[in-house]
């Protein structure tokens, strides 16, 4: 009997989480909405069996699918999206779930309210549905908050492990994972009175659950997305890396694009998966003008803010002056754009620069191989072209194919 249960689980894990692959695989022609929302319908979900159903384990313990199955595969594909799609698509489902939690919570309150029922054989309970609303929402809330140190918690462990991913993705996950583990218990013991047996259970739950999610997603980014060995062992700054960045911005120097560029290029007609590049030409005059010694603080700030809006594998290097190229391996050309329209945002709303002082102006130019170009250099010429025009049509244009 017990062994039925294990394999239960283990059905669960797997069936869950190839769809939700699949699903995110299928992102390129349905767009990644499809995947959000199925993460959101199986959340209720999870909060829902984490309060009512469990599976009996060895020693008297009780492990739920909604805790270990479903809330496990939702920060495992939370992970996925941010090595594969970066922080600010990684965060989009988070925001949604969290707003839908408060609307859930608010339309139950409401219900809640003295009213005249139309009679039918199966009455929906409102009291548990408001404690399940209630529940919902605190677990979203730290799922949130969870998130907010999930993906550093991740770069962490890539750079401490030397790119061993299977061992981040686990410890990431299980640090996660306990942390929910221990605050998201309380509400289910005072709300739903769920017993110490079902707390142990589920955390131990959780840490198997994290490895084998961890080694999907190894095997699925290195054979499914072919992004794994190159690609994470380049986001990977080694001793001589750092000697070869610009001491100016931080980023890597010239010396360092064609390597780089080389390599991605390379891949990227080899396996079809495309490779952008995105030319960032900033214009400091202003700045120059009013604060001589500013410009050079405002240049490093703006290649940490574009740093940090990249996701792990994307390079930037500092070309020339002004100019700042971000090389983004398997970064679709339509997709730039949202990301260009991301770092151009997070350029102008750079908090640590004086109110007095103005916000730099940005042109980008993307480019994408293997469609623009099939050698590093054609690259960089199609992206060069792109954001020259950028820069005559005025400030925060951005530049692709389509115009170029």
């Amino acid at each position: 009997m017990l062994l039925t249960n294990f394999l239960l689980l283990f059905a669960d894990m797997a069936v869950y989480f190839g769809f939700m692959l699949v699903l995110f695989r299928a992102r390129r022609h349905i767009g990644i909405g499809g995947l959000f929302c199925a993460l959101g319908t199986l959340h209720f979900l999870a909060v829902y069996l984490g309060s009512s159903f469990f599976f009996t384990m060895p020693f008297g313990l009780a492990i739920s699918p909604g805790t270990v199955v479903l809330y496990g595969g939702l920060m495992s594909i939370l992970l996925l999206a941010y090595l594969c799609e970066g922080p600010h698509v990684a965060r989009q489902p988070v925001y949604g779930l969290l707003l839908g939690g408060f609307m859930l919570t608010l339309v139950t309150a409401i219900l809640g309210f003295s009213h005249v029922r139309f009679p039918v054989e199966d009455q929906a309970d409102i009291s548990f549905l408001n404690r399940m609303s209630a529940l919902l929402l605190w677990g979203t809330l730290l799922v949130f908050v969870e998130c907010t140190f999930m993906f550093r918690l991740l770069d962490f462990w890539m750079r401490r492990l030397k790119g061993r991913l299977w061992p981040a993705l686990w410890l990431t996950l299980a640090i996660t994972c306990t942390f929910d583990q221990i605050f998201f218990y309380p509400a289910l013991r005072f709300g739903f009175d769920v017993p110490m047996v079902a707390a142990i259970g589920n955390w131990i739950g959780k840490m198997v659950a994290a490895g084998f999610y961890a080694a999907l997603m190894v095997l699925y980014l290195r054979h499914v997305e072919r992004a794994g060995g190159w690609r994470l062992t380049f986001a990977l700054p080694t001793a001589s890396d750092r000697a070869r960045r610009d001491p100016e911005t931080g980023a890597f120097d010239r010396d360092r694009f064609e390597p780089i560029a080389r390599d991605l290029v390379h891949v990227a007609v080899y396996t079809g998966r495309p490779l952008t590049l995105m030319l960032l030409s900033l214009d400091l005059t202003e700045i120059k003008e009013a604060h001589p010694q500013g410009a050079r603080a405002a240049l490093r700030q703006v290649a940490e803010a574009v740093s940090e809006g990249l996701r792990i594998g994307d390079f930037v290097v500092r070309l020339d002056g002004d100019l700042l190229a971000v090389l983004a391996p398997g970064l679709p050309h339509h997709a730039a754009f949202q990301l260009a329209s991301l770092i151009r945002q997070r350029v102008l709303n750079l908090p640590s620069l004086p109110s007095e002082m103005a916000s730099p102006s940005l042109a980008v130019g993307i480019a994408t191989a293997p469609a623009d170009g099939e050698t590093a250099m054609a690259l960089l010429s199609a992206a060069d072209r792109r954001v020259y025009a950028a820069r005559t049509q005025g400030r925060g244009a951005v530049i692709g194919a389509n115009e170029g």
